[in-house]
C-alpha cells in the first residue's frame, strides 16, 4: 500500500497565480474607468442635445412672431434657463471663477464669460491633450447667404445657436 503525499502548492506557483490576478484585475479597472469617462462625456452631449432643443423651439417661436428682440435676448443667456430642470450637478450661474472650488462632474454659468462649462471628473482614462472642460455659448449666427438665389427670394434669417467655445 503505497500512500500518497498531497503536497500544496509552492510558492512559485502561488506568486505566478498572484500576478496573473494582479495584471487581469488591474485590466479590468481599466477599462471600468474608460467606460465610466465615456458615459460621462455621452450624458453631457445629451444634455447640450437637450439645451440645444429648448434653444431651437425659442428661436423658432421668436422668428414666427416677428420678435427680433427676443432672438438678441437670447444670446449670451444662459442656455440652462430654458430647461424645465436644471443638469444634475448645475452649480448656478457664477461671476469669478476659482478653479479649486469647482466639483468635478458639475456644471456651470459664467456670467463674466457669458459661458456654460462642464467640468469633467479626472478619470485618468481620458487621454493625454484632452481637455478637463467643456464650454458652451449662445451665440447669433447668420447662415451664408446664397448668390445663386433667383431675383426676389428673401434672405435666409439670422439664427440663435448653442456653440462649443472650448473642448
Amino acid at each position: 500500500m503505497s500512500t500518497q503525499r498531497q503536497r500544496g502548492a509552492s510558492l512559485f506557483e502561488f506568486a505566478v497565480c498572484a500576478i496573473v490576478f494582479a495584471i487581469l484585475t488591474g485590466l479590468l479597472l481599466e477599462r471600468i474607468l474608460r467606460y465610466r469617462a465615456e458615459a460621462e462625456r455621452e450624458g453631457v452631449v445629451h444634455q447640450i442635445e437637450n439645451m440645444r432643443s429648448a434653444l431651437l423651439s425659442r428661436v423658432l417661436a421668436a422668428e414666427v412672431g416677428g420678435n427680433k428682440d427676443e432672438l438678441r435676448a437670447l444670446v449670451g443667456s444662459n442656455p440652462v434657463a430654458l430647461l424645465r430642470h436644471a443638469p444634475i450637478g448645475y452649480e448656478g450661474e457664477i461671476d469669478s471663477v476659482d478653479t479649486a472650488e469647482l466639483t468635478p462632474g458639475s456644471w456651470y454659468f459664467d456670467r463674466k464669460q457669458q459661458k456654460l462649462v462642464y467640468v469633467f471628473t479626472r478619470n485618468k482614462s481620458f487621454r493625454a491633450g484632452t481637455v478637463e472642460r467643456w464650454g458652451f455659448r449662445v451665440e447669433f449666427i447668420r447662415l451664408p447667404t446664397n448668390n445663386a438665389k433667383p431675383p426676389g427670394t428673401q434672405p435666409h434669417s439670422a439664427g440663435v445657436v448653442l456653440n462649443q467655445v472650448d473642448g
